[in-house]
């Protein structure tokens, strides 16, 4: 079923472990990448707000890209963790293959986040003070780096059938 709530049409469905949850349409891929983009340029005021806006694009992630990108966890699980200011751990959350993510904390006053990116095949680096930044950071990187390999309307990818990470599959037997 379907309906409008706050201009953004929705439809009911069950999760995976999280009960009833709004799902979100996709929203245009362009204007996906747009808001990715403004998480990337650190204009958002915080953390917690670029976290929260990422979790939600992940909802609306494009068609396209929805058997690899998305939130680890719940949607309300992650709400939980930012209103709890835990924001290395839900940023961790913004990978959807938790062990496709790795961090590097030297000691040093960079903390260095890679994320084996299963669209593109290859790692992307972020960097940043926090966990949180440092995965940001990469993720808005891997995000762009798919963009541009494939185009902002994502026609390169649509040809090409990317199999489902098991975080996905878990969702979809609800």
């Amino acid at each position: 079923m379907s309906k409008f709530k706050r201009g953004f049409p929705i439809r009911y469905s069950m999760r995976w472990g999280e009960g009833m949850v709004h799902y979100l349409e996709p929203l245009d891929s362009a204007l996906w990448f747009r808001r990715i983009e403004l998480i990337a340029s650190g204009k958002l005021s915080s953390v917690e707000s670029s976290l929260r806006h990422a979790s939600h694009l992940l909802q609306m992630t494009p068609e396209a890209l929805r058997p690899k990108v998305a939130l680890s966890i719940g949607e309300e699980s992650f709400e939980a963790l930012l209103s709890a200011a835990e924001f290395d751990i839900a940023a961790r959350h913004l990978v959807a293959q938790p062990t496709a993510l790795s961090i590097d904390e030297p000691g040093a006053n960079l903390i260095t986040a890679t994320i084996r990116c299963s669209v593109l095949n290859r790692t992307i680096r972020g960097r940043g003070k926090t966990v949180a930044e440092a995965v940001l950071d990469a993720w808005a990187a891997c995000l762009l780096a798919v963009r541009s390999q494939y185009g902002s309307d994502l026609s390169g990818l649509t040809n090409r059938i990317l199999p489902e990470e098991p975080s996905e599959q878990r969702r979809n037997l609800s």
